[in-house]
Order: C-alpha cells, then structure tokens, then sequence
C-alpha cells in the first residue's frame, strides 16, 4: 500500500494552522486572565471558534482525503481538493478573525469547506461502489 503523501502534506499543512489557532486563544487566555471558557471576552470568544470550528472539520476531511488517495483517485483532482480546503479553513479562520464576523471570508471559508465535503462524500461513495464491482 503506497504512503498517502498528498493526505500526509495536507494534513501537517492543517496541523501546522490548528497549533497557530490553538497559541491564540492561549494567548488570548494568558493576556485577558481567562483561564477557562472566554470570560464574555469577543476577542477570545472568536479565537476559540477559529480553533474550536477547524477541530470540527479537520479530523474528518483528513481521514476522508486519506481514503480517497488510498483508492487511487486522481492525485491531480486530490491535490486540488486538499488545497481547496486548507485555502477554505484560512479563509474562515481570517474571517473569524474580525470583529464582524459576517463577512465575505468567514462565508467563502464555509460555503468553500461545504462544496469540498460533498466532491470528497461524493468521490468517496464512487471510490467504494467502485471497489466493490
């Protein structure tokens, strides 16, 4: 079985943005005195969703991606879906960032990590039902 090397670069990609989130609301917690929850702060309220929203997703994509290029799908089209959604989670991330938070980034980070979740089920689902003929 080759080594997922697409999947494997994505997902440190990923980690690599998880643990840059994560020292945010450390930061955030160390500075405002809030050692647990965000303390009514909208500050530290909208670094733990940044952190909190891209634990939700991040998991399951990984896994997902990691199983479509075991099947041998397309390295191209895998490339493009894994660049996608780390493009979509630092768009969301960005947007998450501003005191707004309904603005267009937070909405193209969504809606974009919505549209790679239905290709990647989609993919997945023909990668299995191909499998099994």
């Amino acid at each position: 079985m080759p080594f997922p090397y697409i999947t494997a670069l994505t997902t440190a990609l990923v980690l690599l943005l998880q643990i840059v989130l994560a020292f945010a609301v450390s930061g955030g917690r160390g500075k405002l005195g809030t050692w647990i929850g965000d303390g009514g702060h909208a500050s530290l309220q909208r670094a733990t969703r940044r952190h909190a929203n891209l634990a939700e997703n991040a998991g399951l994509f990984m896994v997902g991606f990691a199983l479509l290029e075991l099947s041998r799908f397309s390295p191209r089209l895998l490339v493009v879906l894994c660049a996608a959604f780390v493009v979509a989670r630092l768009l969301h991330a960005a947007g998450l960032s501003r005191e707004n938070t309904g603005n267009l980034l937070r909405i193209a980070g969504g809606v974009g990590t919505y549209l790679i979740g239905f290709v990647l089920a989609g993919a997945l689902g023909w990668a299995a039902i191909a499998a099994g003929a």
